[in-house]
């Protein structure tokens, strides 16, 4: 492995309370590469930590010391986003919001309820059916570059957690695994986002949703593809203690 530089996630950028929010990690890692890629989280995500980044051929990684925790390789996201819901719709679905393993008390950086504004992205989806959830997110200047548009590695953390409120709901929780972004248009801040996440398959503890992003008159911004693991009650009571 060739070294290429060091990742950090600060603390308030965290999922579960003591570990980093997987979308987010996994956009900034992913800006080390000007291809799409598919990142992978093989551990809970050290906050607050230096974590070195290296490469070897086409996959990039992110080590704490010896400890792989991130591993990016070459992929497109391959879902095809059904259409958007309506904005009215979407905002209407926020107002019951799915429970959710990062619900309720959770100060997780994306979907927590216990943060202030402007501090975290504040995306609560609730359910559209069976399969499919939404929600309306408004973009914050301080996750916006210079330029005025929300920076990449918040738009990966904004098509994280939504997937999530898309599956079934389980007795534990479940955490990112694997995820593959697609960022089409630049976002502005100010304006509303319909947020909108689907189902697409269930296998044991393995499940896959799609993400998407659009504007309020239903124009593709972002998407990705997500695969999610289900804990067992033992891994959970870790995750939660």
């Amino acid at each position: 492995m060739q070294p290429a530089g060091e990742i950090t996630i600060a603390a308030t950028f965290n999922g579960p309370p003591a570990s980093g929010n997987g979308g987010y990690a996994a956009g900034l890692l992913a800006g080390y590469d000007a291809v799409p890629r598919t990142v992978r989280v093989l551990a809970p995500i050290p906050l607050a930590a230096p974590l070195s980044v290296s490469r070897a051929g086409e996959v990039t990684e992110a080590r704490n010391g010896d400890k792989r925790i991130l591993a990016a390789r070459p992929g497109a996201a391959a879902l095809t986003p059904p259409p958007a819901p309506s904005l009215a719709a979407a905002l209407d679905a926020a107002t019951r919001p799915t429970p959710f393993g990062a619900g309720g008390p959770s100060t997780c950086f994306v979907c927590g309820r216990n943060r202030a504004a402007g501090d975290g992205l504040h995306i609560y989806c609730g359910r559209l059916g069976d399969t499919r959830a939404a929600s309306v997110w408004t973009p914050h200047p301080n996750v916006c570059g210079p330029d005025g548009f929300v920076r990449p590695e918040y738009l990966w953390a904004a098509l994280d957690c939504p997937g999530g409120f898309a599956l079934p709901v389980s007795a534990t929780t479940y955490l990112l695994g694997e995820m593959t972004a697609a960022l089409h248009r630049p976002v502005p801040a100010h304006a509303p986002v319909i947020v909108h996440a689907w189902h697409v398959w269930s296998e044991g503890r393995k499940h896959f949703a799609g993400t998407a992003l659009h504007d309020a008159d239903g124009t593709l911004l972002a998407q990705a593809d997500t695969l999610w693991i289900e804990l067992t009650p033992e891994q959970f009571k870790g995750l939660a203690s």
